[in-house]
């Protein structure tokens, strides 16, 4: 009997994995023990050095402090008791003291040092920071890596070089003749005043240092130091420090720039209204005018910034100004056409104007100097009848006279306007 063996076949795709497989093996296999060693050496050298290796007595106490040393840690956090942190602000500058007991020893053992430089990422710093930020960045949330004194007996010295943004709700009302108080708070986010209490050094602030600003005259007032609570806290408290400045604009190029061309402005729509409306003159002022109003409303609106409480009384001005300066071209306009009119003038808009050239004193405003001279020339020196009748002639109404009536009256109520604005801008409430 023959005896007929059964061949197996091998997928090429299985064979393909094998070799992956055992490749793999002595691939992966040093990289791994590698892995596994060098975390036991990154262990192993977590390790406290032996204290006593080195002569040098700076690197032996650094080596003592910092051995066991946790900068996580809250230094009195095991002992139930407040870390009193003291501020000053300097300009450019913010001085913090507090004492840390993990970080004491005797200057006997160590050569006579009292006091070393270390960085503040090495040890536990207070989480100062700003509750009424306009810049929720994290300088503003955590004070920056800089160079402390510890001494001895476990005080430590920060004085880092910080920039803080505080906002403020500033009231532009007088602009450009405005000040205000601004205020800004140091707090701690994360210890409560039962773990961490911030005090005022001394005044609380040092402006020798100070450069005056070109724009804003700043003067410091008081600090204050406040007890609050959050929502979010229940009954926890929180220990701040409110700094308030007064803040107090400079006026000189402001008054140039802005006040001056508000005033010339008035005298500029004035004239316009004293100009005959039928001059070409007149109106080529008022367009001038009005141009030069828009462009001083453009330039007191880019001076202004956005974050003020209420609207600047300078910006109102120029706005009601620039709403004059368009009644002027419109009054001009109209005061034309009505002159050159010659309907049968209405019998109210007659008697009034009759009613004002009755008198000498509306005569002298309304008639004109070529229509008193035409009458004189038309005036017989004969007889008082020819008088009488250059007089009824200058008194008879016309378009005319009733334009100028209203070119008077339009230049009174601007003039009062004006005063009006001119008392609710100087008034100081």
């Amino acid at each position: 009997m023959m005896r007929i063996s059964r061949i197996r076949t091998i997928d090429p795709y299985t064979i393909k994995m094998r070799i992956l497989q055992v490749f793999g093996f002595f691939i992966f296999w040093p990289s791994n023990s590698f892995i596994v060693v060098n975390s036991y050496l990154d262990i192993v050298s977590r390790k406290c050095k032996n204290v006593e290796d080195t002569k040098l007595p700076l690197l032996r106490l650094k080596r003592q402090l910092f051995c066991d040393y946790d900068s996580s840690s809250h230094p009195n956090h095991f002992k139930n008791n407040v870390t009193v942190v003291t501020l000053r602000l300097m300009p450019k500058l913010m001085e913090l003291t507090w004492s840390d007991p993990h970080l004491t020893w005797s200057p006997s053992d160590y050569d006579g040092i009292n006091f070393i430089h270390v960085k503040s990422s090495k040890i536990w710093t207070p989480d100062l920071c700003v509750y009424n930020s306009g810049d929720m960045l994290d300088d503003q949330l955590e004070l920056p890596v800089t160079e402390c004194l510890l001494f001895s007996e476990g005080s430590v010295s920060c004085v880092p070089a910080v920039k803080f943004v505080a906002k403020c709700d500033p009231d532009y009302t007088y602009f450009p003749y405005d000040k205000y108080i601004c205020r800004i708070t140091f707090g701690s986010w994360r210890y409560i005043e039962e773990e961490v209490d911030y005090q005022i050094s001394r005044d609380g602030i040092s402006m020798d240092e100070y450069e005056n600003n070109t724009e804003w005259d700043f003067k410091f007032i008081n600090a204050v130091k406040e007890i609050k609570t959050h929502k979010c806290c229940g009954n926890d408290t929180f220990s701040s420090i409110d700094y308030n400045f007064l803040l107090t604009r400079y006026q000189g190029r402001k008054h140039i720039t802005i006040v001056i061309p508000a005033i010339a402005l008035i005298l500029l729509t004035l004239t316009v209204l004293c100009l005959d409306p039928k001059s070409m003159e007149r109106f080529a002022l008022a367009s001038v005018n009005y141009i030069c109003h828009l462009l001083c409303l453009y330039f007191v609106h880019w001076q202004l910034q956005y974050n003020g409480v209420n609207t600047p009384k300078i910006f109102i001005f120029y706005g009601e100004s620039v709403a004059l300066a368009t009644f002027a071209i419109i009054l001009t306009i109209l005061l034309r056409k009505l002159e050159d009119m010659n309907t049968k003038m209405p019998n109210w808009i007659s008697s009034t104007t009759m009613f004002i050239l009755s008198n000498r004193a509306g005569r002298f405003l309304i008639v004109k100097d070529n229509e008193t001279k035409m009458a004189d020339e038309n005036t017989v020196t004969e007889g008082n009848s020819n008088v009488l009748k250059s007089e009824a002639k200058m008194k008879e109404p016309s378009w005319r006279h009733f334009a100028t009536i209203i070119d008077w009256l339009s230049f009174i109520c601007v003039i009062l306007t004006y005063i009006i604005m001119l008392i609710i801008f100087i008034s100081t409430g």
